[in-house]
């Protein structure tokens, strides 16, 4: 190993061996699977607690947890007295659920969506989940924040001939109907942990007595309410680790606080540096440095050469039609592609992103999103050798509602899929089931498509009740998905910054149409600006080439700005 090798491994063993309570600065690329995994496996120093709880947000993520141990030949890492899972799954399991009533069962969604639950006045209608309920600090309560309400949603609110008070005590009076129902989301599930934790402290003995320490990995993804309950396990004398990257807190929409997160990592009193990139190359760090606040040095690149290729800045128009290079005219992602073959990357390791989908290629926006897409997006996923549990979740979803309305076309097809299930007297594992075995059938989306998917309805077994009636229930319209670009069958990747966060790419398009992004980029402060910190996640996912796609009015300054902060750029 190279110098900078030997530091970086050196820091990530003071993360693996220190003792809780612990902060730990984990810039992107730091290794922090390995260090949270390695300082799980060599097992908890206390004699009575030999449990570990390793929380990740996403199921994804903590299956990530449980593969690493398996291949070190530890699955016995992963059960019990273990816990490798989510945040969600374990404040439902070990601080809502032993106070939960035997007379008042709770099903707790991850949406409000899964319920299909609406807000009406004046015959305009907006999802419930439409509104952001956020928890107001050191209390129960909560309040709806105008600011983050979708802006369809709230020029239809405008539009109805009620102010926003009257939409708000509606809100509010839907979810409680549906809270008394037994249904509560992440936020409810939250605002009754910390109501436990306050009113038994017996709950934070059980997780003492089990529990060495709780391992937080993608702390600056916790919410405001995240950050309380945690403050509050840690005053109760659990041992808390908490691994962070503060720079890429781009969840404000969620309520995630930075000054809250600090507060919290002041009060842990230890905190460790990972500042050693073992996945981008040295440019990129430089680039991403300055979507950073604060003047602080770039972070180390393990293995940069001499030979890292330059940023590429494309100059390019972007329309609502779409986006075209200056002064060739063609897509911005050809011309990266481009790039890109000429580092020997191939295209399924480029990856094009954008704050908004609507910004990204035409192939890739979303498109009204029609039964038939739905469907065939549902059949692509379900035939995909990397879809993770989330996407296979909804896809077989997206299967058994087209099954329940063909099979029980009597049914109340607007609500939940768990309430037209109860209806047909189905389990949910069953219609999964039939889901699953439906959707594999299916063959390739093609112009006949919709009359294979009702041939296929008809010719599925059906469970006992069941009762089609004629053509109700059959697929119509057309499916439309982005096209297959290369000869192995898959698309490109293309996404939003948001869903791509905890990917990475040989090579990373950022698209940036935005009119002020030299004058935010150069002269914002990505502490406040939380878009200069969603550009920082997209430019860090890339390993060996980035291109920013920059409107060329923006390009002078941009391309200045990074060459005084040392950035090698190539306008292509």
């Amino acid at each position: 190993m190279n110098a900078a090798a030997d530091q970086a491994a050196a820091a990530q063993q003071q993360a693996i061996t220190a003792a809780a309570p612990l902060f730990v600065r984990a810039c992107p690329g730091a290794g922090k699977t390995h260090v949270i995994v390695s300082r799980h496996l060599r097992g908890p120093a206390a004699v009575l607690r030999d449990g570990r709880a390793l929380l990740s947000y996403t199921r994804a993520a903590a299956q990530q947890i449980r593969d690493r141990c398996h291949r070190l030949g530890r699955p016995d890492a992963t059960g019990y007295p273990h816990y490798v899972g989510t945040l969600d799954g374990f404040l439902w399991n070990h601080l809502v659920i032993p106070h939960r009533s035997p007379e008042r069962p709770l099903q707790l969604l991850d949406s409000w969506d899964r319920v299909n639950a609406t807000v009406t006045l004046n015959h305009r209608t907006v999802p419930l989940s439409a509104f952001s309920f956020i928890c107001r600090p050191g209390t129960y309560a909560d309040v709806i924040r105008r600011d983050l309400m979708p802006t369809a949603y709230l020029r239809l609110i405008q539009s109805s001939g009620r102010n926003w008070d009257d939409w708000v005590r509606q809100a509010y009076t839907v979810r409680r109907d549906l809270c008394s129902r037994g249904y509560v989301t992440g936020h409810e599930a939250r605002q009754l942990a910390l109501q436990h934790l306050d009113r038994d402290p017996g709950l934070a003995d059980t997780l003492r007595s089990r529990f060495a320490e709780l391992v937080v990995d993608e702390g600056q993804d916790c919410s405001s309410t995240d950050v309380e309950i945690l403050d509050r396990l840690h005053e109760h004398g659990v041992p808390l680790v908490v691994v962070a990257d503060p720079d890429q807190l781009i969840y404000g929409w969620r309520d995630a606080d930075p000054a809250r997160l600090a507060a919290l990592e002041n009060k842990l009193g230890t905190t460790i540096v990972l500042d050693g990139n073992w996945r981008s190359t040295g440019p990129v760090c430089r680039l991403a440095n300055t979507l950073r606040t604060g003047r602080r040095p770039p972070d180390i690149a393990v293995h940069t050469t001499t030979a890292d290729p330059p940023v590429i800045l494309l100059p390019a128009v972007f329309t609502r039609t779409g986006n075209r290079h200056l002064p060739s005219g063609r897509p911005v992602t050809d011309i990266f592609l481009q790039h890109a073959h000429q580092h020997g990357i191939s295209p399924q390791q480029c990856l094009t992103t954008a704050h908004r989908r609507a910004h990204l290629p035409a192939a890739h926006r979303p498109n009204g999103a029609n039964t038939a897409t739905r469907l065939a997006h549902a059949r692509r996923v379900l035939h995909s050798a990397t879809a993770g549990h989330d996407l296979l979740d909804s896809a077989c979803r997206t299967g058994a509602r087209t099954l329940l309305r063909y099979w029980y076309p009597h049914l109340d097809h607007t609500s939940s899929l768990e309430d037209q299930s109860i209806a047909a007297g189905l389990d949910l594992d069953t219609i999964a089931r039939h889901a699953y075995a439906f959707l594999h059938a299916l063959p390739e989306p093609g112009p006949n498509w919709p009359k294979a998917v009702n041939q296929r309805l008809k010719d599925s077994p059906r469970p006992a009740g069941a009762a089609p009636q004629r053509t109700t229930g059959y697929l119509r319209g057309t499916a439309t998905l982005p096209p297959r670009t290369d000869d192995t069958g898959r698309p490109c990747p293309a996404d939003n910054i948001h869903q791509v966060k905890g990917a990475e790419y040989q090579a990373v398009l950022l698209l940036v149409p935005d009119d002020d992004a030299g004058i935010r980029w150069i002269n914002g402060d990505p502490a406040t600006d939380e878009l200069l910190r969603t550009w920082y996640v997209a430019v860090t996912r890339a390993q060996r080439l980035l291109g920013i796609g920059i409107g060329a009015d923006q390009l002078p300054a941009i391309t200045e700005h990074l060459r005084d902060r040392q950035v090698p750029v190539l306008i292509g």
